[in-house]
């Protein structure tokens, strides 16, 4: 097929002598140049996809299955005993808070185009919740100190240092729900970008005013009144979960809409 294209192209070409082919390349030229300008918004949803999996890993799989509420003997107890999972936790937070980064890099030059300074806050706001996130990494990492490479601490005793351990994971879960607020407001902003921009499915937009919403909703809670937490928290991260997942795997398998992306990035 390939071979018969190019006969009849070049039977076109013959046959037509005022056919410029100067200004045909150029306009070839200038169409691959902004088909190359196209984010690669398919490297946001794998990254993305990576996240999300990661997160649910950590937190289902590690924390889930070694935190005991309210119990920090049974904790320490769980931490000693499966070190390398609760260190494969850590390696997975790491790794997936790192694949943040083509994230918001994608999503910024996806949306730029349509309005920039919006764009500048989407941004900001995903990183200070991603700044948050790294910076509590250290209280992920105290327990380790407390119950594992406890040297220094020889003087305390094994219910002290499992106490100083369990109130490490607190302040983890603190920070973590601070976190969230941040992320929640980035929802709510890239809801509007996908919404009024029309390269995503718009439902997915609205999906992600719920995930916003319920993010922020789950900060408030955790801070303000804690025993509503346990009674609605799944029912607050749940939208965010299928809301998420619903965009990683559209941009992974469809990306963004090209022609409306170039229409907007020609104007």
């Amino acid at each position: 097929m390939l071979i018969i294209a190019f006969r009849m192209r070049s039977l076109y070409i013959t046959s037509k002598p005022s056919f410029n082919s100067d200004t045909h390349l150029g306009g070839k030229m200038q169409s691959q140049e902004r088909e190359d300008k196209i984010p690669p918004a398919r490297l946001a949803g794998i990254c993305y996809l990576v996240i999300i999996a990661g997160g649910l890993f950590s937190e289902i799989v590690v924390r889930g299955q070694l935190i005991v509420a309210g119990d920090a003997a049974a904790t320490a107890a769980n931490i000693i005993e499966h070190e390398n999972l609760y260190r494969t936790g850590i390696g997975t937070s790491i790794a997936f808070l790192a694949c943040n980064i083509p994230v918001i890099w994608v999503f910024y030059r996806v949306f730029r185009v349509f309005d920039q300074q919006i764009s500048i806050l989407l941004v900001l706001t995903f990183m200070t919740a991603i700044i948050v996130e790294v910076a509590n990494l250290g209280s992920y990492l105290e327990p380790l100190n407390y119950l594992i490479n406890a040297e220094a601490l020889a003087g305390l005793t094994e219910p002290q240092r499992a106490a100083l351990s369990y109130s490490a994971f607190q302040r983890f879960n603190a920070g973590f729900a601070l976190s969230l607020a941040f992320f929640g407001a980035h929802c709510l902003i890239l809801a509007s970008l996908i919404i009024r921009s029309g390269l995503i499915p718009r439902i997915i937009g609205f999906a992600l005013v719920f995930a916003g919403i319920g993010y922020i909703t789950n900060t408030l809670t955790t801070f303000v009144a804690p025993q509503l937490r346990g009674d609605f928290g799944i029912f607050l991260l749940l939208p965010a979960l299928i809301a998420e997942t619903s965009l990683a795997l559209w941009l992974t398998f469809f990306g963004v809409n090209q022609a409306r992306w170039n229409e907007a990035a020609m104007s």
